[in-house]
């Protein structure tokens, strides 16, 4: 959890705070029957209070009195552990810790073997990480399960702009599975599309790390892919970087320029005797954001300026002096406070020059922890954190996403106008892709005890590298047959019609024998504008298979596309560039085969790829290839 040096002293100080009332009393009472019991000891027959005689009560009752207090008190606090318990889902973790998992065996998309196409004009990339900024808060009339919003304006940018729904009305947000779900272990999952599976995650990262410490070494993360693409990575938080290991993710994927409660001291944004909450307060975060972001977009490089707000964190949240007082709860006018400021920032950089090169991200990095938001909202309320895209590219699907912060990763590549060949990375999805995320295809119950659960994937992949367990993808002759269930999947797409190709056909449709294919287009071959992208290399080389290369393929047949949908991993999926049986329209999701044709066009959520491996060539531009061939 961002800033704090202790996660157990938070938790005690908010349990203190919160039953303080129970306590001083429980105390009192103890107190004064304590007093009475050693009165009756010495003899005493007649007790006063003052000039007030205290009613006769024999050592038994008093006794007794003493221990159904000590049991009432016992009783009180062990409810609201529990109570505390179930909020933080220990059971459900503990239970998953018996349990194994082949999910990464299965889903997991290497983003060594991706290929991954950038435009020549590369878009910025201004990433707001909002602490516990959730789309709970939002008011019921949109979706939230506040009676009235905490997030005004941040409502209104997201249905102003795209949080990957079809409901004008409604807000969207992502949900938080297992071991994504404080501030270090959200970071994992939007950067690298992994969970933080570690014993006992808190202790381990919450506290400075050494510099020689390695975060996750053989993942390649954002960071990695931006800097090897050409762009200045930056970081900005308003505590010590070192916390948590963050200096030593930022720096060791993708060699991030850091700014921190000590560069602050340095830089004079603060004074340096200045430190409250965890530092330095997001009012002083934002103006040196301002003040770091001018100077950046003079350099003629791309840029990725990525920051963590704090003032929402639990407990109670830190009220700065912009912070208004109109709800009865110190939290709620933090949260409102945070709101407008975040989105006066947003409408500060919708002014500068550079906002027509840039795109806008701004996510919640967990569900709040502070143990007064469960009691604001219905029982049964399935809490999401808080996501929008701004500036982005349009929306392509017409469904609205179930998704999880896992999904972050791959959608902020897309969101910068590159693609990603099957669109995964890591156990993420792009959510403007037609791949299913995780979430739809399990759902949340069972995503939850899978990323929680024990992988000997993630052991020997993910924290050693060892690249044999990494599943291998096949050149098109060594395609491996077709599954039933993948047949009958595959059988079961279905083609629909788009809102506009309805009204160009309205005639027609009116005739029930009428049976409507989809329109077939041809790209334009002559100037795909695309540089030759690199991903960098983690830790390892994967071995290539097959005799799958990747990069420009001089097509002997255009595909027939309604829209560019890359070959999905493992098989003779055709698509891009590369021919084949491409079909246009729209589809609502389907279960495709591992290997097999892949339809083209604009599609809605379908199942992700085994991997996301090296199968394929991208449909413009030049791909980017496993690292063994860019190392």
């Amino acid at each position: 959890m961002e800033g704090s040096e202790n996660t157990w002293r938070d938790v005690v100080v908010d349990f203190f705070t919160r039953q303080w009332l129970l306590l001083l009393i429980g105390t009192v009472l103890y107190a004064a029957l304590m007093w009475y019991y050693f009165q009756k000891k010495r003899g005493n027959q007649s007790i006063h209070l003052g000039k007030v005689e205290l009613p006769h009560v024999s050592l038994k009752w008093i006794k007794r009195g003493i221990m159904a207090l000590v049991a009432l008190v016992l009783l009180l606090n062990a409810f609201s552990g529990y109570q505390f318990y179930k909020i933080l889902g220990i059971e459900e973790y503990q239970k998953s810790l018996a349990e194994s998992s082949d999910l990464f065996d299965t889903y997991y998309a290497d983003p060594r073997a991706a290929r991954i196409s950038f435009p020549n004009q590369k878009k910025n990339l201004i990433y707001i990480l909002c602490e516990s900024m959730e789309q709970t808060y939002t008011g019921e009339e949109t979706g939230g399960g506040m009676p009235k919003s905490l997030i005004p304006e941040l409502t209104k940018l997201a249905k102003e702009n795209n949080d990957f729904s079809v409901d004008s009305s409604e807000l969207n947000g992502a949900r938080t599975v297992g071991n994504t779900t404080w501030t270090i272990a959200g970071i994992s999952a939007q950067t690298m599309g992994i969970p933080l599976n570690l014993e006992n995650a808190t202790q381990v990262w919450n506290r400075d790390f050494e510099e020689s410490s390695q975060f996750m070494p053989h993942v390649t993360a954002l960071g990695d892919i931006l800097e090897a693409n050409g762009y200045n990575n930056y970081f900005m938080c308003g505590s010590n970087a070192a916390f948590a290991g963050r200096a030593n993710l930022f720096k060791q994927h993708g060699d991030y320029k850091i700014f921190d409660y000590n560069t602050a001291i340095t830089d004079k944004v603060i004074d340096p005797d200045h430190y409250v909450w965890w530092g330095y307060e997001d009012e002083y975060l934002f103006k040196y954001a301002q003040k770091e972001l001018t100077e950046i977009a003079k350099q003629d490089e791309p840029f990725n300026f990525m920051m963590l707000t704090v003032d929402t964190h639990f407990p109670n949240g830190y009220p700065c002096e912009k912070c208004p007082s109109i709800y009865d709860t110190q939290y709620k006018n933090v949260i409102r406070c945070s709101d407008t400021q975040v989105s006066n920032f947003v409408h500060w950089i919708q002014k500068q020059d550079f906002y027509k090169d840039t795109t806008i991200v701004i996510a919640g990095d967990h569900l709040s922890m502070d143990a007064d938001v469960p009691n604001w909202i219905p029982d049964d309320y399935q809490r999401k954190t808080y996501f929008t895209v701004i500036n982005g590219p349009e929306y392509p699907l017409e469904v609205t996403r179930d998704f999880a912060t896992i999904d972050i990763y791959p959608t902020i590549i897309e969101s910068l106008g590159a693609k990603i060949d099957g669109g995964r990375l890591g156990l993420g999805t792009s959510l403007y892709s037609n791949q299913q995320t995780l979430l739809e295809r399990f759902g949340y119950e069972k995503l939850n005890r899978e990323m929680n659960a024990k992988s000997d994937f993630y052991e020997s992949v993910i924290l050693n590298g060892d690249q044999s367990d990494i599943p291998e993808t096949h050149a098109d002759e060594d395609k491996p047959a077709q599954t039933e269930e993948q047949a009958d999947a595959e059988a079961q797409a279905v083609v629909t019609v788009t809102p506009q190709e309805y009204e160009q056909n309205r005639d027609n449709f009116a005739n029930p024998d009428y049976v409507w294919t989809p329109p077939v287009t041809y790209p334009d071959y002559s100037d795909p504008g695309y540089t030759e992208p690199v991903v960098p290399d983690p830790g390892y080389t994967p071995d290539q298979p097959g005799d799958n290369t990747g990069g420009n393929t001089t097509p002997e047949t255009p595909p027939t596309t309604g829209g560019d949908n890359p070959p999905t991993p493992g098989g003779d999926n055709t698509g891009g560039n590369t021919g084949g049986d491409n079909t246009g329209g729209t589809t609502t999701p389907e279960t495709p085969p591992t290997g097999g044709d892949n339809t083209g066009g604009t599609t809605t959520p379908e199942v992700p790829p085994v991997t996301g491996g090296d199968s394929g060539t991208g449909s413009e531009g030049t791909q980017t290839q496993s690292q063994s061939e860019t190392a």
